[in-house]
């Protein structure tokens, strides 16, 4: 009797097993064991990542994949994403990392786990001298291009619910829609503005108003606790040998500011 009732209990535990939701995230030492990390790293947001002459992922991101992959010792699995699709890959394991410019708010907690920052930039509105505004509450017939999803994207929704905004699937495809005219200004970080406007002669992206100083975070699926202490202790020591300093000189062309541990 104990022992059909024991082979009954143990069929039930097996079932709850197989059917019980999604995988648990990898944590660090499955990774080890993979001998491979997946980092999804954007193309769309110059410096932090585009695609060079040979069609290749480079930029300050994908220089941080990089790194981190040779520290952990595996092999890098580099996969291009965009800010509509970084928190939903880590959410279904598709991603282990994701390493995207990603500014940490309180609502994206709640899905994915946040490192400590590893670089800044500053969000604002952009626009030629000839729109003279300097608040959101200035913005009124302007059509206003932003990636959607994005810290942009929120803030901008947040400061001004009345201002026309178009958003698009990615930063590429926004400033392509303010570089042809399809919106009159552009909603993105300081630093894309800067790159664009090297990029584009004609274009003006002069700063009309900064949303927000942004620290940049990596962020992982939920449940890996090694993982997220590894790579806060990999941000640190590599804030104190000047590693992630370098990385910020060479891709935006200023030191790295000091950050604020999450």
């Amino acid at each position: 009797m104990l022992k059909h009732l024991s082979r009954i209990v143990s069929a039930v535990l097996l079932a709850g097993a197989v059917t019980a939701g999604p995988a648990l995230a990898a944590d660090l030492q499955e990774i080890i064991a993979a001998g491979k990390v997946r980092i999804g790293v954007p193309v769309d947001v110059a410096p932090f990542g585009s695609n060079d002459a040979n069609n290749q992922p480079v930029g300050l991101d994908v220089d941080m994949a990089n790194n981190i992959a040779k520290a952990l010792g595996v092999e890098l699995e580099l996969q291009q994403i965009t800010g509509a699709n970084r928190i939903p890959y880590l959410a279904t394991d598709k991603l282990d990392i994701v390493i995207a410019a990603m500014g940490a708010t309180p609502e994206r907690a709640l899905q994915i786990a946040f490192t400590s920052p590893y670089a800044a930039l500053s969000v604002g509105v952009f626009g030629p001298d000839s729109i003279a505004i300097t608040s959101a509450d200035q913005i009124t017939s302007e059509t206003i291009a932003v990636a959607r999803g994005t810290t942009q994207d929120l803030l901008l929704t947040e400061l001004a619910p009345n201002a026309t905004i178009q958003r698009y699937d990615d930063d590429a495809t926004a400033a392509a829609a303010f570089i042809s005219g399809q919106a009159q200004l552009l909603a993105t970080a300081d630093i894309v503005a800067k790159d664009l406007m090297e990029k584009n002669p004609g274009a003006e992206l002069k700063p009309k108003f900064l949303m927000q100083f942004s620290p940049c975070y990596i962020g992982i699926q939920q449940g890996s606790p090694e993982l997220l202490r590894w790579l806060d202790t990999y941000i640190h020591v590599s804030q104190l040998d000047g590693t992630l300093s370098a990385l910020s000189e060479k891709w935006i062309g200023t030191k790295l500011p000091t950050l604020p541990a999450i």
